[in-house]
């Protein structure tokens, strides 16, 4: 069972963005509140998976040359095993079925032109159902958010 967010729980989440290892007492001094209600809240949060504290690592840091969107068209009613097949590829890191020309898009990062090749005119052609890629490189980023659900109403 989910449990709604209030406002103390927002700000929780806000600290815990800007430091993952933040800890309870930390959070506690910054809030004005105890540090067993910041670990309570915490763990309420963590349990009723409204979030999950993780490592964020930066693309273009960790090696990978090419960001690749693409758009994927799908044959007939094969969406859900395509959509499977990619989502199991160690290149891509984000599969949604979208409305629109395409069916699926997905993002795709890869670390040298050999790997990117192979991708494109290999692996991906090879997942049956699929019916037409576009892929696009990245060839500049203004925005990557991490922070993907809007809770507070900045």
């Amino acid at each position: 069972m989910k449990t709604n967010l209030d406002n103390l729980d927002i700000q929780i989440i806000d600290l815990l963005e800007e430091d993952g290892r933040a800890s309870a007492k930390s959070i506690a001094l910054k809030l004005g509140i105890t540090e067993v209600t910041a670990s309570k809240r915490i763990s309420k949060i963590i349990k009723g998976d409204h979030c999950k504290v993780v490592a964020i690592a930066d693309f273009e840091k960790c090696g990978f040359k090419f960001l690749l969107p693409m758009g994927i068209k799908v044959h007939g009613k094969q969406l859900e095993q395509v959509a499977e097949k990619i989502s199991s590829l160690d290149a891509v890191y984000s599969v949604s079925a979208v409305s629109g020309i395409q069916d699926l898009e997905i993002l795709c990062a890869t670390k040298t032109l050999d790997e990117t090749v192979q991708l494109l005119d290999v692996i991906l052609p090879s997942i049956k159902g699929i019916k037409s890629i576009t892929p696009a490189i990245s060839s500049k980023v203004y925005k990557f958010q991490t922070d993907w659900a809007p809770l507070g109403n900045d």
